[in-house]
């Protein structure tokens, strides 16, 4: 699972790109792992790399496979913000768009 979960993260990632972010995946992973930063920090790092789609693809299976029991649920809480957050935003853009706020024509 691991593995496959690498692969579609590397494979989200444009050519040149992909290097660069994998790198800053794994040097923010090594930071949450060894408790350097917190699981928000974690979950806007990987944000930052690969987008808040990948995030809400991706995020539950890599915090599935978290081995540390209180930094998957701190993983998990943080994401339930995160995913929360996004929904909201979501909602609000089906709401102007449906009161024809910002639309032109």
């Amino acid at each position: 699972r691991n593995r496959s979960l690498q692969a579609a993260l590397s494979g989200s990632l444009a050519g040149e790109g992909r290097e660069r972010g994998m790198g800053l995946f794994k040097v923010a992973s090594l930071a949450f792992q060894r408790g350097a930063s917190d699981a928000t920090a974690y979950i806007a790092a990987f944000v930052h790399v690969f987008g808040n789609e990948a995030a809400l693809v991706h995020l539950p299976e890599l915090i599935a496979l978290c081995p540390d029991a209180p930094k998957q649920a701190d993983l998990g809480r943080a994401f339930d913000v995160f995913r929360a957050e996004r929904l909201a935003e979501r909602g609000a853009a089906v709401e102007r768009s449906a009161a024809g706020v910002g639309t032109f024509g």
